[in-house]
């Protein structure tokens, strides 16, 4: 009998941290805004502005500044331009989780 109890014990004690851990880990972490800033900036060059497609859209000086501004980390800067470019362009924006 008390070697069942010990078992049961031990397993309890083994189960919970597992259990919290999985719990934890599938909860869905919203994006920063440095990665949805790059997120923006990828979906405007894939999308948008790809040289190689049938009709790339033309050079966009404000928005290729604000790609630059996601990658110098002034997200601020950045990521109102991108997501204007990408709705006026008919696109929606990517979530940002």
């Amino acid at each position: 009998m008390k070697i069942q109890t010990a078992g049961l014990a031990l397993c309890a004690a083994f189960a919970l941290p597992i259990a919290v851990v999985h719990a934890q880990a599938s909860k869905v972490l919203p994006m920063s805004d440095r990665q949805y800033c790059q997120s923006l900036a990828d979906s405007y060059t894939t999308y948008v502005n790809d040289p190689n497609s049938r009709r790339p859209a033309p050079a966009n000086v404000s928005v290729q500044s604000a790609i630059a501004q996601c990658q110098s980390g002034n997200t601020a800067a950045g990521i109102p331009v991108l997501e204007k470019a990408l709705v006026n362009a008919g696109f929606t924006l990517p979530a940002r989780s």
